[in-house]
């Protein structure tokens, strides 16, 4: 095996080896460090391999991190994202994405800790309460404001306020949904690493007076208002001329108040449509009538009765009690009927004979209370004037007629105005894909000189003569065809858009009678726009 040594020379040796003379440098000696040159190469080896042993060892523990890592599905709030972690539960891996797990939030793992693992997380949210004249911040999962105030173990009185921001609240409304931010000066960030937004819930705490009325009823009212009268007003407690309130109207509310009431005794009169609203310190309810001056004829009724005693607020009801006789007539009415005509032409119509109504009487007993009628009895009914019956005309007669057109002379059964547009195949509204695409409903190849129409004015089949447009045969429908409406068509060459309305000729021969529909419908009533073929048709007297 060839070795091969390493010989260092100093920069002195060199020189004075410049100077010898070849024969003289073959005969000088050589200079050998190759001891060590040999050292500081292995030195270099060692280290060289001692490196790349060390790399090796990192990239295999690498490998070996990445490889034993497992991935985590983690929702936080509705919001998932894929994690890969060697943290050995779930506690641990959020502590080390950052987020500290609060004792109020809700942690749910779905299955064993391990490689495709589901972690659910449900945040609390902060919100600030302001009540009772301190500040807390309150953690919650709750979605309602009761269960808010519950976790703040806050609880309301009656007529307590609460105020969502600046909005009035009740406990049984709903929390605005939880908002997460990104941190400051950041567009986006994971769900672990975002900030709620907080809410603030105040309570405006309400004052409990007791409210005494003479007689001995009382009651608690809970109130914000800054007067007694404003309490009692909020409270639909009414305070009328002449009653007495302790302390005053304008006494200011303060907590454990009492307000004595003593009051005269209100009533209210409801009497010929008017009601009058008194005090009085009369005991019946005849002696209150007679002092507001009310009298009582006939059978007229009072409520409660004369003999009954007064009580504060009650409402004595006057009712004026009047029976007379009524007499009601009512319009019998008349039948129309429709009868052909055979001797009278086609589309006209005349009255046959004029209908009459008849006329029902009837006799009533009629009881009126206070202007008003509650009863009506019926005492007798009679036929006074029988009604007759009006009859109508329909032509049936047919004949031919004749005309001159642009394209010869016609002749035709029956003349309509028809409202006309046009149609192609591929604006007909069919996916060129179908079988039937650019063919009519009697199988015709879809062009000029077929039109659609609606089956039950023009019979299927029936030749006819449009001016402008030509000579055609009904051999198409149409959802939007209905009554006197006639789509007439054209092919995808040679189209043009009509939109107004015709004269349209049913050439002769006609059907058969029963095959007729005399009673062409009104239908449809767009305005159009200006025939441009109108007058091309001469028709014979």
């Amino acid at each position: 095996m060839r070795q091969t040594s390493f010989i260092y020379h100093s920069p002195l040796a060199l020189s004075n080896r410049r100077a010898e003379t070849p024969d003289t440098m073959q005969s000088a000696p050589a200079i050998a460090s190759t001891p060590t040159i040999s050292h500081n190469a292995r030195r270099r080896f060692w280290t060289l391999a001692a490196g790349a042993i060390f790399l090796l060892a990192t990239l295999a523990g690498l490998w070996r991190w990445r490889t034993t890592a497992f991935p985590v599905t983690i929702t936080i709030d509705g919001q998932s994202a894929v994690v890969t972690t060697h943290a050995r539960s779930p506690e641990a891996l959020l502590r080390r994405l950052g987020y500290a797990l609060r004792p109020e939030d809700s942690l749910r793992l779905e299955g064993s800790w391990g490689a495709d693992a589901r972690l659910a997380v449900q945040r609390a949210r902060p919100v600030q309460m302001l009540a009772d004249g301190r500040s807390q911040v309150v953690w919650t999962r709750a979605d309602s404001v009761a269960g808010a105030l519950d976790d703040a173990m806050i609880t309301l009185a009656p007529a307590d306020e609460i105020l969502l921001g600046d909005q009035v609240v009740h406990a049984r409304d709903a929390l605005p949904p939880a908002q997460w931010l990104p941190p400051a000066g950041r567009r986006t960030a994971p769900p672990w690493e975002q900030i709620p937004k907080p809410l603030t819930l105040s309570i405006l705490r309400a004052t409990p007076v007791q409210v005494i009325e003479e007689g001995g009823v009382s009651r608690t009212i809970w109130t914000r208002a800054e007067s007694v009268a404003q309490a009692l007003a909020e409270n639909d407690i009414p305070v009328q001329k002449g009653d007495s309130v302790l302390p005053g109207l304008d006494a200011a509310i303060r907590p454990g108040m009492r307000v004595l009431l003593r009051r005269a005794t209100p009533i209210t009169i409801i009497v010929d449509g008017k009601t009058i609203a008194t005090r009085t310190r009369q005991k019946t309810v005849g002696d209150a009538l007679r002092e507001a001056g009310v009298l009582l004829l006939g059978e007229d009724q009072a409520h409660p009765p004369l003999e009954a005693d007064l009580h504060p607020n009650d409402v004595i009801q006057v009712t004026r009690i009047v029976e007379t006789v009524a007499y009601e007539e009512e319009l019998l009415p008349f039948e129309t009927v429709w009868e052909p005509d055979d001797d009278l032409p086609i589309d006209t119509r005349r009255v046959g004979s004029e209908g009459r109504p008849g006329v029902l009487r009837r006799r009533y007993r009629v009881r009126y209370e206070n202007g008003e009628e509650v009863a009506r009895s019926l005492e007798d009914e009679w036929e006074a004037v029988a009604p007759r019956r009006k009859v109508l005309l329909y032509g049936r007669k047919i004949t031919p007629h004749t005309a001159m057109t642009p394209d010869g002379p016609i002749t035709y059964w029956r003349k309509l105005r028809a409202y006309t547009t046009s149609y192609s195949p591929s604006r007909s509204g069919t996916d060129p894909s179908l079988p039937w695409y650019g063919h009519t409903r009697l199988g015709f190849r879809a062009g000029k000189g077929v039109v659609g129409v609606d089956p039950s004015v023009i019979n299927m089949s029936q030749k006819l003569y449009v001016p402008g447009y030509g000579f055609a045969i009904a051999g198409d429908t149409g959802s939007g065809l209905s009554g006197k409406h006639v789509d007439l068509g054209f092919s995808d060459n040679d189209y043009e858009s009509w939109h107004w309305w015709s004269d349209v000729y049913l050439l002769w021969p006609p059907p058969p009678s029963y095959a007729i529909n005399y009673f062409l419908p009104d239908w449809p009533r767009y305005k159009g726009s200006r025939n441009p073929y109108a007058g091309l048709v001469q028709e014979a007297p």
